[in-house]
C-alpha cells in the first residue's frame, strides 16, 4: 500500500507514431529500427515576445523546441503489413506516473512504393 498521501502508480499515455517502410520489408516478416524522439520547449526562445526573434534563436534554429531524448527500438513488422495498418507496440508509449507502466505506441505503417 503507498503511503498516506502519495499517489498510486499510473499507466502512460498512449502514442502514436508513422512507420516509412519499402514493399520488400511489408511483404515480408522484417525487423526495423524506430527512433522516438522527445522534445521540449526551447528555454533560450520560449520567454521571447517577439516572433523574428524566435526564428533567429540559434538555439532551436527558430522551431521553438528541442531535442530532450531520443531512444532506438528494434520493431518487427509482420509479414504482409498493408498501407495504413495500424500497429500496437506494447510499452513504447509514455512513461508512466509514480513507477506505473508506459503507455503503448500505435504507428501506422506507410509502404513506399
Amino acid at each position: 500500500m503507498p503511503p498516506p498521501g502519495s499517489s498510486p502508480p499510473r499507466r502512460g499515455p498512449d502514442l502514436a507514431h508513422d512507420i516509412y517502410v519499402s514493399q520488400a520489408e511489408a511483404t515480408d516478416s522484417t525487423i526495423i529500427p524506430l527512433r522516438i524522439t522527445v522534445h521540449r520547449t526551447c528555454p533560450a526562445c520560449a520567454t521571447r515576445t517577439d516572433e523574428k526573434a524566435a526564428r533567429a534563436c540559434t538555439t532551436c534554429k527558430g522551431e521553438g523546441r528541442i531535442i530532450h531524448e531520443q531512444h532506438t527500438h528494434k520493431v518487427r513488422i509482420p509479414a504482409g503489413i498493408r498501407q495504413s495498418q495500424k500497429l500496437r507496440i506494447r510499452e513504447l508509449g509514455g512513461p508512466g506516473e509514480h513507477g506505473g507502466a508506459p503507455g503503448d505506441m500505435y504507428a501506422t505503417v506507410h509502404v513506399d512504393d
